[in-house]
C-alpha cells in the first residue's frame, strides 16, 4: 500500500514537469525593427543596426537580444548622397532553443 502511494506520488510530479521537460521549441516575439544607423563604413554600421535591434528586443526580457538567436533575420544597407552608410535590422526575437521564458503564465493548483 505504501509502495503503491510512493509510485502514485512519483508519477504525479512526473506527469506535471512532462510539459517542461519535453520542451525542445523556441520561444520568439514579434518582429522587431531597429532604427536607421549610419557609419563611416557598412560594417560600422551594420554593428549600430543590430545593436540598436539587441536593445529593442531586450525590452521583452533576458535572453531575447542576442541577434544569433532571432528568426527572420533581415538586414537593409545603402548609401545616401554623402556617402554614408546606412543599415537597418529586422527580426524575431527569440530565446535559445529549449530555454522558457521568464513569464510563463502561472497555473494554480
Amino acid at each position: 500500500m505504501i509502495i503503491r502511494t510512493g509510485w502514485a506520488a512519483l508519477f504525479a510530479v512526473l506527469a506535471l514537469m512532462a510539459p517542461t521537460l519535453a520542451f525542445a521549441g523556441k520561444y520568439c516575439g514579434d518582429r522587431i525593427e531597429s532604427g536607421r544607423s549610419y557609419g563611416a563604413t557598412q560594417d560600422e554600421a551594420l554593428a549600430g543596426a543590430q545593436n540598436w535591434w539587441s536593445s529593442r528586443a531586450g525590452a521583452l526580457g533576458r535572453g531575447y537580444e542576442n541577434w544569433d538567436n532571432a528568426d527572420d533575420q533581415a538586414l537593409e544597407c545603402g548609401t545616401d548622397a554623402k556617402g554614408q552608410f546606412h543599415c537597418q535590422a529586422t527580426a524575431r526575437p527569440c530565446l535559445p532553443e529549449g530555454t522558457l521564458p521568464d513569464n510563463l503564465p502561472k497555473i494554480d493548483m
